[in-house]
């Protein structure tokens, strides 16, 4: 167990420094992005989180956190960091009670960090299956809290950031999520036009991932005005993670599917809508989350024929795989995807689809007399 420190960074902020942020709203929950899931197929992220947010106290905690999450300026990021803080926070419930957010110590964040990376202590009953979290996953939550301590730093909440110093695990060149093979992807763009035919929207969104290669809360995101002609080529311009714009390019095949949801709707519509409940006569109308996504992927998965698990993610993976294997540049793909920079876009590129020319393959042959893949 980790004890409580008396004294946190919370402990040594001058006395008469800058009052806690004033935000204009009652809960993390009116943030957009972040309406708690109260009911089956309403809501955006679990209510569970946002209720366990807003009991952190007030004035002293709550401002600095409910600030701190609507300064980001997408929702997916939102999503991600509320998701990331709620898991600390309830680890720090377990492991050090008493212990306020502002009172934690960077001796208590490498041991949050050891545990989450082991599954060990207060972290493995919180663990789904008891398992430890791999590098990426565990790098997010250790950044969210890096962010979030440095913002309440500099914002005079606290005296230091406890978590200046804790840096996240190495995450491996080469990312987890598999990508489809050539074959399978071009599986899944033929089965696109059958399968607007009964989920128009589901084609659409799985053509945005798998011609641009956007990200899921990209996608959820995008609205009926996003789109236009430029240079004679048709585009889709929306908000990427960090808040900038980005405009990527869209064939024919994928303007094809999106072009019939845009007719006769207010540009500032999300493309992607589903209803908020589930009342006979309500017309309410909420944009796509996670889940809806994975459904359309998945939908679009079965239209194609494909047996294996197909996720949202794997499309962004495939999108770069392919296209490097195609002789692409990185910089070329890195722009395409909008990567901060070429070794987020490194991780993306798996070797599945590389190792067809593997030597490996011949020396299985030479061992077996079989020919096998790139051999001749």
């Amino acid at each position: 167990m980790v004890p409580p420190s008396p004294g946190g960074p919370g402990a040594d902020v001058a006395a008469g420094g800058a009052p806690p942020p004033a935000v204009l709203m009652l809960s993390v929950g009116d943030i957009p992005g972040l309406a708690p899931r109260r009911r089956p197929r309403q809501g955006q992220v679990p209510a569970a989180d946002v209720d366990l947010v807003d009991r952190l106290p007030r004035p002293q905690v709550w401002p600095t956190v409910a600030a701190w999450l609507q300064s980001h300026g997408t929702a997916r990021t939102r999503q991600a960091y509320l998701k990331c803080l709620a898991a600390f926070l309830r680890w720090l419930e377990a492991a050090a009670p008493g212990c306020g957010l502002w009172e934690v110590t960077e001796d208590v964040l490498v041991s949050y960090k050891d545990q989450i990376l082991t599954a060990t202590g207060a972290a493995a009953p919180l663990l789904r299956g008891g398992r430890p979290l791999g590098a990426a996953a565990a790098a997010q939550r250790i950044s969210a809290l890096r962010s979030l301590y440095a913002y309440a730093h500099r914002r005079r909440v606290i005296g230091h950031s406890p978590a200046a110093f804790v840096d996240p695990p190495a995450v491996p060149k080469e990312g987890q999520t598999p990508a489809l093979s050539k074959q399978d992807a071009a599986a899944l763009a033929r089965g696109l036009g059958t399968l607007a035919q009964s989920h128009p929207q589901d084609a659409a969104a799985v053509a945005l991932l798998l011609y641009t290669g956007m990200r899921s809360g990209e996608a959820q995101q995008i609205t009926v005005g996003a789109f236009a002609v430029d240079g004679g080529h048709r585009v889709a311009r929306y908000r990427i993670k960090g808040g900038t714009t980005h405009t990527a390019l869209l064939p024919d095949q994928a303007w094809a599917l999106l072009e019939p949801l845009t007719r006769g709707r207010p540009r500032r519509e999300p493309l992607l809508q589903r209803p908020l409940g589930d009342e006979p006569g309500d017309e309410r109308m909420v944009p796509w989350d996670e889940d809806r996504v994975l459904t359309a992927v998945r939908r679009a998965a079965r239209a194609a024929g494909l047996t294996g698990r197909v996720v949202p993610h794997m499309l962004r993976a495939t999108v770069i795989t392919l296209l490097h294997a195609d002789g692409v540049s990185r910089d070329d793909v890195q722009a395409m995807v909008a990567h901060a920079n070429g070794q987020t876009t490194q991780r993306y590129e798996r070797t599945g689809v590389r190792l067809d020319d593997h030597p490996g393959h011949r020396l299985s042959a030479l061992l077996t007399g079989r020919d096998g893949p790139g051999t001749s």
